[in-house]
């Protein structure tokens, strides 16, 4: 392990993951069926209230439109490097994929414990059904966009993501972990993890968005690699 590996990085998640699945796969058959279907994580967030890594994935249409099921799970044990013991772990699962494990310190996660070691406990779920808050507040920041305008955006799926201490909340997904975002002050930009520039404001407000956007995410496409700096909606917007 590098001495520069200052957080657990999506390899060491995904090592986890698989291992959890594996070790599940009696209990909780679904969950590993539902691993073997998706995408490999794209990125990572640590998260606080609740503390945590929050896995961020595509998903793979069977796994998104099959099934809204949300649960907590309990009595996974992962070692601690520490205290030379296992340690009860919270797992939340969303449509039966990993999606945050809650932990005390997370960015000290793969130092404090070697997740290729787990145990079974006394295994139990909590079901978790909630509002997406996230939606709410994207709705709120939407708040004078029109209903028929916000049905053209994956709104009920909105994602809180946080880059150099901004908050940006997804209105589309690009896929690919690649999505179309608003900030608290209905700026609009594109997030594209696999670009040199990650984030990059595409509008100042909503309305030049849908001058662009017109229900259909392939009029987009080019905006995700390639932002022409002649178009007249993306001029001052820096």
């Amino acid at each position: 392990m590098s001495v520069f590996n200052f957080k657990p990085t999506k390899n060491q998640i995904e090592i986890f993951e698989h291992n959890v699945a594996e070790i599940l796969k009696i209990d909780f058959p679904e969950i590993k069926e539902a691993l073997e279907l998706s995408s490999k994580i794209y990125s990572l967030q640590f998260s606080k209230k609740p503390n945590g890594i929050c896995l961020s994935r595509a998903y793979n249409e069977k796994i998104l439109r099959a099934q809204k099921t949300n649960f907590d799970l309990y009595g996974l044990k992962v070692f601690n490097k520490k205290n030379k013991e296992y340690e009860d772990i919270t797992l939340f699962f969303s449509d039966n994929l990993l999606t945050l494990i809650e932990i005390e310190n997370p960015k000290k996660f793969h130092k404090t414990y070697d997740y290729t070691k787990l145990q079974i406990g006394e295994l139990k779920t909590k079901p978790i059904s909630f509002e997406n808050l996230d939606t709410k507040i994207a709705r709120d920041i939407l708040k004078n966009v029109s209903k028929n305008k916000l049905k053209q955006l994956d709104i009920e799926d909105a994602i809180e993501i946080e880059c150099n201490e901004n908050l940006y909340y997804t209105i589309l997904d690009m896929e690919n972990g690649n999505y179309i975002a608003v900030d608290k002050n209905e700026k609009v930009y594109r997030l594209n993890h696999e670009h040199i520039e990650k984030i990059k404001k595409i509008s100042n407000n909503i309305d030049d968005f849908f001058e662009l956007y017109k229900g259909s995410k392939l009029n987009l496409i080019e905006l995700m690699y390639n932002l022409p700096k002649t178009h007249s909606l993306y001029e001052n917007t820096n």
